[in-house]
């Protein structure tokens, strides 16, 4: 296949490389168009009014690559538009996050926001995160997870999602023997938090959230905690599925 990869933490990030690398080790052909800095937290946001800057990078591993001034969305859909001209792309991957998108997480996440423009022009797309955690210490070793993320590519061209929709993959940080498997995981509810701030050293505030507890066993941080790794399909479709009948009451 001819996988486009992105991500949100920046084309220079170890998590797009190490990808980059076991996707070629794999027999794919890879293209690169990530930012050329980090761009964490851009969700789906876009660049309108101005012009968009891509400068050739070298990547082991990838026949071509990118470095663009822009979002991460920027890069999946400017990424499909360059690489496409030279060849048809198959797949697009954005990651391999640095933190995990889990939960409420998925809506901030540039990762997700790249992977999901991807799949709104028209192409098959996975967002790929290795839940890593500083506070705790965790090692950052990305090879496991793009391990994952090469077996779930290939899985994918026989499991298509509809236009609009996505797999997001999220691997805990352990060696690949010590997995304790794949699941399909439902999202969550973290990052659905009330509103608390602290004061800040020199004014201001700092976000100090209040998470709402949690228990349902299929969530996906209740299994990255298990050490299994995630799957959890996403789309844009942000209507709520309930009966809406009741709207129609207002009238003008």
């Amino acid at each position: 296949m001819h996988i486009l990869l992105t991500n949100d933490d920046g084309i220079f990030s170890p998590g797009i490389r190490v990808l980059a690398e076991v996707l070629a080790e794999g027999g794919h052909r890879v293209s690169v168009c990530a930012p050329d800095r980090e761009r964490s937290a851009a969700s789906h946001s876009v660049t309108l009014g101005s012009t968009l800057r891509a400068r050739p990078e070298a990547v082991p591993g990838a026949v071509r690559a990118w470095a663009v001034d822009g979002t991460p969305a920027d890069c999946a859909s400017l990424g499909l538009f360059l690489a496409g001209r030279e060849e048809p792309v198959d797949m697009a991957v954005a990651g391999i996050n640095r933190g995990m998108n889990l939960g409420g997480a998925c809506i901030y996440s540039g990762t997700v926001g790249a992977a999901m423009e991807a799949s709104m022009c028209g192409t098959q797309a996975l967002a790929v995160s290795l839940c890593v955690d500083p506070k705790r210490g965790d090692a950052e070793d990305y090879r496991p997870a793009a391990r994952l993320a090469l077996r779930v590519a290939e899985w994918m061209p026989g499991h298509p999602l509809p236009l609009g929709a996505l797999y997001s993959l999220n691997v805990p940080p352990r060696p690949y023997e010590q997995l304790r498997g794949l699941v399909a995981a439902t999202l969550a509810p973290v990052f659905l938090d009330e509103p608390y701030y602290e004061p800040a050293d020199g004014g201001g505030w700092r976000y100090r959230g209040r998470p709402r507890p949690f228990g349902d066993p299929h969530y996906d941080l209740t299994r990255i905690d298990q050490g299994f790794a995630t799957l959890t399909k996403l789309t844009w479709d942000f209507r709520l599925n309930a009966d809406d009948a009741e709207m129609n009451e207002i009238g003008l």
